[in-house]
C-alpha cells in the first residue's frame, strides 16, 4: 500500500482434572471406599434431563494500532503557503479511527509543528514524528522528511546548476544542450505552480516522471515533440518533478538520445525553487540489457524490444536505488560484454555515454557501491559455435580485469557481482568463472550473488516481478556492507 502524499503550498466448559503422577513433587493419595448401606430396589431409570447450553462467550478481539504520515512534506522558506496542515492517518485493526496524535520534529529552527499545523521556519531538512498512545497497548510511530525549499532563479535552473537542479546519472552537455544519452538519466527540479514545461531535442523516446516524491511514474513518450509538459493541472503549491529517461541507448538498433534546449528549456507558471538535497549515499550500476530493464514491463511471448515493455524505471537497478533512497549512476547496454565486441564496456565505462567520445570525469560521482551485473552475453559468446574466437578462459581474464579498471577509479567503493537473472549466466561453470575472477585480483572488498533466472518477461528477459525480487535481494546485500 503506497502513502498517500500531502503537500503545502509555498514558504508540505469445564474443567478437565487429571491426578498428579507420583514421584513429581506430590504424594500419590490412597483410593477411599464409600461406605456401604441398603440398596434401594430396582426400578426404571429416569432419563436424564437435557441441560441447557450456555451461550459461547465471544473473545475480546485484540485491537492493533497503525499510524501513517506522508512519506515526504514540501514547504519554502518563505512566502504564501508555510504552512500545511498536518492529519496522519490512524487505523485501528485496519480501519480508520480517531485518537488524539502528537507531532514533534529533529529540527525546530527548520519547521516547527503545532496546533496540527505543520509551518516552515528555514531552508533545510527535519524528520517529522507522529505518536499515538492508546489507552492501553504500546505507543505507535511513524516518521516523515520535511524539507523547506528556499529559492532560486529561472536562470539557475536553466543553466542546470546544482542548486537550480538536481542532476540524475551519467548525464553530459554538447555544446550548451544537455544529453540523456544512458539509461535512467534525467533531472530532478522544484517549483511553486501548476505545471512544467520542457523543451526538447529528441528521437522518439520515453520519460517517466515521479511528481512530488512518488515512486510510481508516470511513462510520457516524448514522440519527437519539441515542448512538452511533464506536470500539469496541479493544485497550486510546491511541486517536485523527476523526469528520467527510461529509454536503452540503443532502441531497435537505432541511436536514443535526449537532448535538452539551452534556451531556457523549462518553465513554469510560478516560481522555482531548489530541489531537495540529493542522497549522500551513491551507487553505481555496470550491466547489460537486464540492467536497461529489457522487457521487464512486456509480457511473455513479446519478441522485439519496444519503449512500453522496456522502461528503465523497473529495473532492478534504479528499483534498488530507490529502495536504498540513494543517488545513482547506471551504465548499461543491451548485448554488451566486458570486452568483446567493438562495443564493449571495458571502454564504453570511460567514456560520459554511449554515443560520445568524451571522458568521464569520476570524480563527479564517488560511487559508495559498484554494481557489477555482466556475464550474461559473455558466458553466450563463450560456450557458442557463432564465436569462435571467445572461451570461458578469455571471459575469467576480461571480468578480472573489469574488476581491476573498476578498484582503480573506484578505490574505496565496494564492489558488489551479481549474475544468474537469466540462463547463460545461471550455470555453475559462470559461477566458478566469477569466483576465479575475484580471487585472481586479490581484492577483498568484492561480494558475489547469483540470483534467480528468469525469462518471463518480454524478448525472454526477466519481467518486473523479477527485477523486483533482485532489487530486494541486492537492497540487504548493500544494507549489511553498510552497517
Amino acid at each position: 500500500m503506497f502513502k498517500k502524499r500531502f503537500f503545502a503550498l509555498v514558504l508540505a466448559a469445564g474443567m478437565l482434572v487429571l491426578p498428579f503422577a507420583a514421584g513429581c513433587g506430590e504424594t500419590e493419595q490412597p483410593e477411599v471406599q464409600q461406605p456401604s448401606g441398603p440398596s434401594e430396589p430396582a426400578g426404571p431409570s429416569k432419563p436424564e434431563e437435557p441441560q441447557p447450553q450456555q451461550p459461547a462467550q465471544p473473545s475480546e478481539e485484540k485491537k492493533v494500532y497503525t499510524l501513517t504520515l506522508a512519506e515526504r512534506y514540501l514547504l519554502a522558506a518563505e512566502g504564501e503557503g508555510q504552512t500545511q496542515t498536518l492529519d496522519a492517518e490512524l487505523k485501528c485493526n485496519g480501519t480508520v479511527c480517531e485518537g488524539e496524535i502528537t507531532y514533534s520534529l529533529s529540527d525546530n529552527i527548520v519547521a516547527r509543528a503545532a496546533d496540527g499545523k505543520l509551518t516552515a521556519q528555514s531552508e533545510g531538512k527535519t524528520t517529522l514524528t507522529a505518536s499515538y498512545t492508546p489507552a492501553s497497548g504500546e505507543t505507535v510511530t511513524d516518521t516523515a522528511d520535511v524539507y523547506v525549499l528556499g529559492e532560486t532563479s529561472a536562470e539557475k535552473v536553466n543553466a542546470f546548476e546544482t542548486d537550480g537542479v538536481n542532476l540524475l546519472g551519467r548525464t553530459y552537455f554538447k555544446s550548451t544542450r544537455l544529453q540523456l544519452d544512458n539509461v535512467c538519466t534525467g533531472f530532478e527540479v522544484a517549483f511553486y505552480g501548476t505545471e512544467l514545461t520542457l523543451k526538447l531535442r529528441s528521437t522518439t523516446s520515453m520519460f517517466v516522471v515521479f511528481l512530488d516524491g512518488s515512486t510510481e511514474g508516470i511513462p510520457l513518450p516524448t514522440e519527437r515533440k519539441k515542448s512538452i509538459k511533464l506536470a500539469e493541472k496541479l493544485d497550486l503549491g510546491v511541486h517536485t518533478v523527476r523526469a528520467v529517461k527510461a529509454a536503452s541507448p540503443m532502441v531497435a538498433d537505432q541511436k536514443n538520445c535526449i537532448e535538452i534546449e539551452s534556451d531556457n528549456p523549462l518553465s513554469t507558471d510560478g516560481r522555482f525553487l531548489k530541489p531537495p538535497a540529493k542522497s549522500d549515499l551513491k551507487i553505481e550500476f555496470i550491466g547489460d540489457s537486464i540492467t536497461e530493464a529489457y522487457g521487464a514491463t512486456g509480457k511473455s511471448g513479446e519478441g522485439k524490444h519496444t519503449l512500453e515493455n522496456s522502461l528503465a524505471t523497473a529495473s532492478y537497478a534504479y528499483l534498488t536505488a530507490q529502495n536504498l533512497n540513494a543517488d545513482y549512476s547506471i551504465v548499461a547496454l543491451n548485448g554488451i560484454c566486458v570486452k568483446d565486441g567493438s562495443t564493449n564496456m571495458y571502454d564504453k565505462y570511460l567514456k560520459n555515454g554511449f554515443h560520445t567520445s568524451g571522458e568521464y570525469d569520476f570524480s563527479s560521482f564517488e560511487a559508495d557501491v559498484v554494481v557489477l551485473a555482466l556475464g550474461e552475453n559473455d558466458m553466450w559468446h563463450a560456450t557458442s559455435t557463432q564465436f569462435p574466437n571467445y572461451n570461458s578462459e578469455l571471459f575469467q581474464k576480461d571480468y578480472a580485469d573489469m574488476l581491476r579498471l573498476i578498484r582503480e577509479k573506484r578505490p574505496n567503493a565496494h564492489i558488489v557481482c551479481i549474475y544468474g537473472m537469466m540462463p547463460a549466466s545461471s550455470t555453475a561453470q559462470t559461477k566458478q568463472i566469477i569466483t576465479a575472477a575475484i580471487a585472481d585480483t586479490g581484492d577483498e572488498n568484492i561480494t558475489q550473488i547469483q540470483m534467480i533466472s528468469n525469462a518471463a518477461g518480454a524478448a525472454s528477459h526477466p519481467n518486473a516481478q523479477a527485477h523486483i525480487k533482485t532489487a530486494t535481494t541486492l537492497t540487504e546485500h548493500i544494507r549489511s556492507l553498510l552497517s
